[in-house]
């Protein structure tokens, strides 16, 4: 089977990009010959495919003379918002993506197309390729985009109701397709996310700290909770506890953030260089931190279990659905009820004393059994380890073949 693949963004970098190349690794084992369009700056390189079965669509370049288009509007890289684009710079944008889909129409001709994001792009796939079967993956920043831009989704993004299937991050999402796109909610499918089960995995041996470690690893941005997660660290009261920030804050967020810690040595704010690092770095800690406001799936908080720590996180609809009942209920996780929340990822100010407080409650309960030193029972550890990429492709697979 020939496989075309198609990101607007960094194969890498953001869970839109890790999700787009672990796919692609993924396929590597049922021998499909495939290819990929993907967005890159600044001399990117990406070696899961060889250089020949790659499209790559310069942005910082005499034809895109702006930074890649971010689906979110905090990207771990430079980039330009959809809302300051202008209607040059889109038809700019259409119009280097157009090329190079239909080189690979003319060189490649592919059996199937996965596009990811229902945005501009993938409604462009469905333009170039009338004919072909479509999979469109939603990976909800692409109804955030549709809600917050909509100028651009009623001029651009008008084919996505023909895509052949969708596939969602859960069964709550599909609501908000139908809603948003008018898609036949029969053709989208629920395939949830996946980690990378040889870069996330339990140590041989969990070693204990005299502290307890917790960790912080995404987007620095407000919509993330951050600010409000430190608030809550700074009060829970107890000694030998450290918190690791990991990410590349934007000037505005460093600034903001070393003023909250400029007095607390016990608190870290620094980046590692690739997801096997980060696999490393999380190893080394005990427990993981999500209070955002907004997330897709929250596949972070999967990758955090899988490496054997206990995590805290905000109510995210997706994730509780993939994970179920049976690993809520060992306690692994612990969801702390979001606030009121407007513009998609804004908490209402009057809500976040209870929020903090719930989140308090939830950190201060993990520690404890950190202190304890208690270990995942091992039908949770079978649990977590199914919801690998390796599970998720193979029943993509079965879908597609």
């Amino acid at each position: 089977m020939r496989i075309l693949h198609v990101l607007a963004q960094l194969p890498s970098k953001t869970g839109s990009g890790v999700y787009y190349s672990n796919l692609i690794e993924g396929f590597k084992k049922y021998n499909h010959e495939q290819k990929a369009i993907f967005g890159y700056q600044d001399e990117y390189k990406w070696d899961i495919l060889n250089n020949k079965d790659q499209y790559p669509v310069a942005f910082k370049s005499e034809e895109l003379p702006f930074p890649i288009v971010g689906m979110s509007n905090v990207m771990p890289y430079e980039n330009t918002l959809y809302s300051s684009m202008t209607e040059e710079m889109v038809e700019m944008y259409r119009e280097v993506f157009r090329k190079k889909l239909e080189q690979a129409k003319e060189d490649f001709v592919p059996d199937i197309i996965f596009a990811h994001h229902l945005w501009i792009l993938t409604s462009l796939v469905r333009e170039v390729f009338p004919d072909t079967k479509i999979i469109g993956i939603c990976h909800n920043t692409d109804l955030r985009q549709a809600k917050m831009n909509p100028h651009l989704k009623d001029k651009y993004v008008d084919r996505i109701h023909e895509l052949d299937y969708v596939f969602s991050a859960s069964e709550h999402q599909k609501d908000e397709i139908v809603n948003e796109y008018g898609i036949d909610r029969n053709k989208i499918i629920a395939v949830g996310g996946g980690f990378n089960q040889k870069i996330f995995y339990p140590p041989k041996v969990k070693k204990y700290d005299d502290k307890v470690r917790l960790v912080f690893c995404a987007k620095i941005d407000p919509s993330k909770g951050i600010y409000e997660l430190i608030e809550v660290y700074k009060s829970l009261g107890i000694e030998n506890v450290t918190l690791d920030i990991i990410g590349i804050p934007n000037e505005d967020n460093k600034k903001k953030i070393e003023e909250y810690i400029v007095d607390d040595s016990s608190i870290r704010l620094y980046n590692v260089e690739n997801q096997v690092a980060l696999g490393e770095e999380l190893r080394n800690k005990d427990i993981y931190l999500m209070p955002s406001y907004y997330e897709g799936l929250g596949l972070m908080a999967i990758e955090s279990l899988a490496c054997g720590l206990y995590v805290v996180t905000t109510e995210i609809e997706a994730l509780m659905t993939l994970l179920g009942e049976e690993i809520k209920d060992s306690g692994v996780i612990k969801y702390v009820p979001l606030p009121r929340i407007y513009d998609t990822d804004k908490p209402v100010k009057e809500d976040l004393p209870e929020f903090k407080e719930n989140l308090k409650k939830a950190i201060l309960t993990q520690i404890e059994k950190v202190r304890e030193k208690k270990e995942f029972p091992s039908e949770i550890k079978d649990k977590i380890s199914s919801f690998s990429w390796e599970g998720l492709v193979d029943n993509i697979n079965k879908l597609v073949s």
